[in-house]
């Protein structure tokens, strides 16, 4: 009987061993930079695809933004004029520059969870939109139907004016209309946006701070001139 009883003790002990060394879903971490550095500088929607394609899956938008290669450029605004408008200074709409590329992001209010896309062509710019957390590999499809619904005109249509669906790459067209140029007297500064990612109440608003960091703390950004 004393034999029986240590060999349940001792199977009971590796049990709980076993189930100490498991980890959930929700534990599990990446390095958000882990990825091939030759697509952590998108210059074009479709490299900004190809980025998002290759890195982990669920993704955050926090981490798509973690894996763009410090410094980043950005023009920051608290315009609310925009389906993805600015909460105030204290939670600007975020224009990340990447040469021709323009991504843009808010870190609180109704279009945070969005990415927008914005590409320069002959005066007009591309534009596309995915919404985050992404599970899957996107398609051009998906960002080019997640501004329109389904229908033939974009969300965008409002405001960027001459819209038209036009080739993007062989056997994919996206929507592309006017450029709208944020307005200069109404940037919000690298500076205050730093002391608000330096000081951000992670227990509050994690979301808005972890999109605040990625930009201003990791992403080291700094005010710049909007391409076009």
């Amino acid at each position: 009987m004393k034999k029986i009883l240590i060999f349940l003790s001792l199977g009971f002990t590796i049990w709980l061993l076993s189930c100490s060394e498991k980890k959930s879903s929700s534990e599990v971490s990446y390095d958000c930079t882990t990825v091939d550095s030759s697509l952590r500088q998108p210059q074009t929607i479709a490299e900004a695809l190809n980025l998002i394609n290759a890195l982990p899956k669920p993704l955050g938008l926090d981490c798509f933004l973690l894996a763009l290669k410090p410094p980043l450029k950005v023009f920051a605004t608290n315009s609310t004029f925009s389906a993805q408008p600015a909460q105030g200074n204290s939670s600007p709409r975020i224009f990340i520059i990447q040469n021709t590329l323009v991504l843009s992001v808010v870190p609180s209010g109704s279009g945070r969870t969005f990415l927008e896309f914005g590409e320069l062509k002959s005066g007009q710019s591309f534009k596309a939109e995915i919404q985050f957390p992404i599970d899957n590999s996107v398609t051009y499809e998906q960002i080019n139907n997640h501004l329109s619904s389904g229908g033939t005109n974009s969300s965008c249509v409002s405001c960027h004016f001459a819209e038209a669906k036009s080739p993007y790459t062989t056997g994919k067209s996206l929507f592309i209309s006017n450029i709208l140029r944020p307005d200069e007297s109404q940037r919000v500064g690298q500076t205050f946006m730093k002391i608000q990612a330096e000081t951000c109440n992670s227990e509050t608003n994690k979301y808005r701070c972890d999109i605040l960091k990625a930009i201003y703390m990791n992403g080291a950004a700094y005010d710049a001139s909007f391409p076009y």
